[in-house]
C-alpha cells in the first residue's frame, strides 16, 4: 500500500514581531531617515521610498513581512487539516496580536480585519498568502468550512458545495472536479499519454477505481488521496463510485462492488474522489508509477526511493500540464488563472514537503533525474536498488 499526499507539513515560517519590537525597528527605521541622504532605503530584497510617515514606512515593512508567510497547505494523507500542523512544526514562531501592525493608514493605527469572519482580529492570527487569506487562528478549529482541494476558508457567500463523505469543495474546485467514472476516463486516457511520452507505456491491465474517504478509511484507517494494492495485500472487494448526483449543495453517489482478481501484481488503484482533474491527474500519475515499477520487477525499494520516485512522477505530471494539458487551463478568464495558480500551488506543496520519504526522497529523486535523465536512473535502480549518485 502506497499513499500519494501533496502537502501535510508546513514549510518554514518568517518570526512575526512582537509589538515591543515592532516599537523597536520604528525606532531604527527614524533613526535612518535621519541619517540617510538617499533617495530610498533597501532593505534586503525590498525597496522601500524616503517617507515623512514612520507609521507608514514601519506598515510597509511590516506587511513585506507578512506577504512572505505560507501556510502548509494539505489535500489528503492522515492529517488534512494543514493549519494544525503550525506549531508542531514551528514551535518558536511566537503568534502575533492584531494592535502589532498597521492598516494602510498615516492617521490611526488599526488591526487587522480577517476575511473569513470580517471582524478585527485582536489575538492570533494566520495568513495564507498563496491564497490572499488572512484570518483569525480560531477558525482552524471552530468548523468554518475550508475546501478539501485547494484549503482555501469559505469567504463570504461563496457557495461551498459538501461530497457524500462531508468533506467540502469550494466553487473554483467543483468546476473540474471528477465526480464518477465518466468523468475519470479522459483524465486516466492523459496519464497514459503521459506515461507513453516518457517511454514508459502502462499495458498491464490494472483496475482504477474511485472511492470516497470513508472507503479509504475502511481499507487503511486513514485519510489518503490514493493506494496502489499489490497482490499481498489482503483484500478481496472494494465498495467503489459509479455516480453522483448534485443536489442542491450536496453531492450524492451511487456505490458498487468491484471483486479483486486474485494472483495479480497489481490488484487495483484506489483514487479520491471529488477533486479538480489536475489534482486528481497528479495523483493518478504517483500511484500509477507504483504500479508500474510492482509490473515492471522493482521489488525491495526502500520508502524515500519508491516514494521519491512517484513524487517526481506526479511533479513531472503537473509540469507536462503546461503545454500538453487541458485547454480549460488557457486563456485568461478567471478560472483558466485559478487553475494554472492551483498547478503551481500543487507543485509547490510537493517541492516543500518535510517528511523523509515523500520529501527528502523526491528531492533526492528529482536530482537524480535532473542529472542522468529518468531512463538511466530507472535502470540504475533496477541494477543497485539505489539512486545513482
Amino acid at each position: 500500500m502506497s499513499a500519494y499526499r501533496f502537502l501535510d507539513e508546513g514549510p518554514s515560517y518568517e518570526v512575526q514581531f512582537s509589538e515591543d519590537e515592532n516599537e523597536d525597528v520604528v525606532r531604527a527605521i527614524e533613526l535612518s531617515l535621519q541619517e540617510s541622504q538617499t533617495k530610498e532605503i533597501n532593505m534586503g530584497d525590498i525597496e522601500f521610498p524616503q517617507i515623512d510617515e514612520v507609521e507608514e514606512l514601519a506598515q510597509e515593512l511590516e506587511e513585506s513581512t507578512l506577504s512572505s508567510i505560507y501556510l502548509s497547505a494539505s489535500t489528503g494523507g492522515i492529517e488534512l487539516e494543514w493549519w494544525k500542523l503550525f506549531k508542531e512544526f514551528n514551535p518558536s514562531v511566537p503568534t502575533s496580536k492584531g494592535t502589532s501592525w498597521w492598516r494602510k493608514s498615516s492617521k490611526q493605527r488599526n488591526t487587522l480585519v480577517c476575511d473569513v469572519c470580517e471582524e478585527q482580529i485582536c489575538s492570533a492570527w494566520l495568513r495564507c498568502t498563496y491564497w490572499g487569506q488572512t484570518f483569525c487562528q480560531k477558525h482552524t478549529s471552530d468548523g468554518t468550512p475550508y475546501c478539501c482541494a485547494c484549503s482555501r476558508f469559505k469567504i463570504g457567500d461563496m457557495k461551498f458545495i459538501t461530497l457524500s463523505d462531508g468533506r467540502k469543495l469550494c466553487p473554483d474546485c467543483r468546476h473540474t472536479a471528477v465526480m464518477d467514472p465518466e468523468d475519470c476516463m479522459p483524465l486516466l486516457d492523459e496519464v497514459h499519454r503521459f506515461f507513453k511520452g516518457l517511454n514508459m507505456k502502462i499495458k498491464y491491465y490494472i483496475p482504477i477505481l474511485l472511492v470516497d474517504n470513508d472507503e479509504l478509511i475502511r481499507i487503511h484507517k486513514k485519510s489518503i488521496l490514493g493506494s496502489t494494492l499489490y497482490e499481498n495485500f489482503q483484500l478481496d472487494a472494494v465498495n467503489y463510485v459509479t455516480r453522483s448526483t448534485q443536489r442542491g449543495e450536496n453531492i450524492k453517489v451511487v456505490k458498487e462492488v468491484e471483486q479483486l482478481p486474485p494472483g495479480r501484481k497489481v490488484k487495483a488503484v484506489l483514487i479520491l474522489y471529488g477533486f479538480p482533474k489536475i489534482a486528481l491527474g497528479a495523483t493518478l500519475a504517483h500511484e500509477l508509477m507504483h504500479a508500474w515499477m510492482r509490473v515492471q520487477g522493482y521489488p525491495g525499494l526502500s520508502l524515500p526511493i519508491e516514494e521519491g520516485l512517484s513524487q517526481v512522477m506526479a511533479h513531472k505530471w503537473l509540469e507536462w500540464q503546461s503545454f500538453a494539458g487541458d485547454d480549460n487551463m488557457k486563456g485568461t478568464s478567471d478560472k483558466a488563472q485559478f487553475l494554472r495558480n492551483l498547478k503551481e500551488f500543487l507543485k509547490y506543496g510537493i517541492e516543500k514537503r518535510h517528511s523523509e520519504a515523500y520529501g527528502h526522497g523526491f528531492r533526492e529523486a528529482k536530482w537524480a533525474v535532473e542529472r542522468y535523465g529518468l531512463r538511466y536512473t530507472l535502470e540504475h535502480i533496477a541494477r543497485t536498488r539505489k539512486l545513482p549518485e
